[in-house]
């Protein structure tokens, strides 16, 4: 790591980026009433405090290692058996948000909850199908009838409803 920036380390980037949507999303709440802000602060405070945690940590690993290390070279090149690199991990994560107002909450929540464990090298089946489905029967079943809160259905169920609706 001699000579290279701890700001370049690819898991401080992937947390960055996450730490500057959560500081948005906390902005964002400055325009709710008070009860509709406390969750969504919520959810962005404690992610704050996660990332600068996890950074943290990340660099104080990368500064030992580089201490410790003669051969940078063959640290920076190793990744972990089934990993997937920071850049799909990003990739997924956006991709998901953007499906989400295309095609729904409930169908991009059970698709990514089936393929992210695939794609980060799990393949125990069954246990990925049963845990995709029902965690994202508990989102559903919580945010709607438990925080009473809207899932966004999409723009292509939006457009099914509607369609169905002058049947």
């Amino acid at each position: 790591m001699k000579g290279r920036s701890l700001f370049l380390d690819p898991d401080i980037v992937l947390m960055a980026v996450l730490g500057v949507f959560a500081a948005a999303f906390l902005i964002d709440t400055r325009s709710y009433n008070p009860t509709a802000a406390l969750f969504p602060r919520l959810v962005s405070i404690v992610s704050l405090v996660f990332v600068v945690w996890t950074i943290t940590q990340r660099c104080l690993v990368l500064r030992r290692k580089a201490k410790s290390s003669p051969d940078p070279k063959a640290e920076a090149g190793r990744k972990g058996e089934g990993a997937l690199a920071w850049y799909w991990s990003l990739a997924t994560m956006v991709g998901y948000f953007v499906l989400i107002y295309l095609l729904g909450f409930t169908l991009v929540t059970l698709v990514y909850l089936l393929v992210l464990p695939l794609l980060l090298g799990y393949r125990r089946y069954k246990i990925v199908l049963i845990t995709g489905v029902l965690s994202t029967v508990a989102f559903i079943t919580v945010f709607s009838y438990v925080l009473h809160a809207r899932i966004p259905e999409g723009i292509v169920g939006n457009f099914f409803r509607q369609f169905l609706k002058g049947l």
